[in-house]
């Protein structure tokens, strides 16, 4: 197998699980099997980010679909160990939930993926809209080799089968939410990092274009840190961060902050580069946006 280049992970030593993963991924194409057309899973040596994306997650896999892709939650550095990380799914195109956390580990994750996926697309706030899911969705054969493939994935990492999904969205649920101190647009929120208790939050809501940033620095240097993490959730999934004086703003409280690694990765969520390109026979021009590697800048 070639070396991976896995060197996004910031502080963080890969979990021993992604480099299995990999591994994984390379016996089940011996067998003409894989990971991708089989399981729906695409791991990936790369820092997949979008705007939604947020700063303390770092992406090992995608399904290869809508930019939905799967990472392990830091909060904000607080993680000891990515293994025991929660696993948070991306979903920039959904309008309605962009993120939400989908197992309490990697090892559960693929729990998941062995026993029913579906929450690895779909946001479920309740556990009733899942169980309507499952009731109206059309059933589909199982292809033959989907069968081998999970077969190999439980057997290769010990994986017990989810008995009740709909119990478990519900315990998970329930477990972040007992973490949590500060409640945020996107549901995983933000657990307790001070020693501090009383939280205040900058309003966002009211304002189109979100906050000044003279007002988000002074926010930054007199708020609790959990609510300063608030803010920087709150204003990404309302995509006020778009804004170049505003993120520059955020970019610098966090490396104040000292979170070095969580303020890069909010810039990369923003790497693209704006282009006016004049249409063929007309007078008008059009605005095209694209996202590139910051490293890879593109030539005229």
């Amino acid at each position: 197998m070639n070396q991976l280049n896995l060197n996004y992970y910031g502080k963080y030593a890969v979990p021993e699980t992604v480099r299995e993963l990999f591994e994984f991924e390379q016996e089940l194409r011996a067998e003409d099997l894989s990971l991708d057309f089989n399981l729906g899973l695409i791991m990936t040596q790369e820092d997949i980010r979008y705007m939604s994306t947020p700063p303390d997650v770092i992406p090992f896999a995608s399904c290869g679909v809508d930019g939905i892709h799967y990472g392990f939650l830091t909060d904000f550095g607080l993680a000891a160990d990515l293994e025991q990380a929660y696993i948070v799914c991306v979903s920039p195109m959904n309008m309605d939930q962009e993120v939400w956390i989908v197992a309490a580990n990697i090892h559960e994750f693929l729990r998941v993926v062995y026993t029913e996926n579906s929450i690895l697309y779909h946001y479920f706030p309740e556990t009733s809209h899942y169980a309507s899911y499952i009731i109206n969705r059309e059933v589909e054969d199982v292809q033959e080799s989907v069968v081998r493939a999970k077969h190999k994935l439980q057997q290769r990492f010990a994986l017990e089968p989810i008995a009740d999904m709909s119990e478990y969205i519900e315990g998970l649920e329930q477990r972040r939410q007992a973490e949590v101190v500060y409640p945020t647009r996107y549901p995983i929120g933000i657990v307790q990092t001070s020693s501090e208790h009383k939280h205040e939050r900058l309003m966002i809501d009211a304002m189109k274009d979100g906050p000044d940033p003279e007002d988000v620095e002074l926010f930054f240097k007199t708020a609790t840190v959990e609510s300063r993490l608030a803010f920087i959730r709150d204003a990404q999934s309302r995509h006020l961060l778009d804004r170049p004086l505003l993120r520059e703003c955020v970019v610098k409280g966090m490396a104040d902050m000292g979170l070095t690694d969580e303020a890069l990765r909010l810039n990369r969520s923003y790497d693209y580069q704006e282009t006016i390109v004049k249409l063929t026979n007309t007078q008008n021009t059009a605005s095209i946006v694209w996202y590139t590697d910051a490293d890879d800048p593109i030539e005229d």
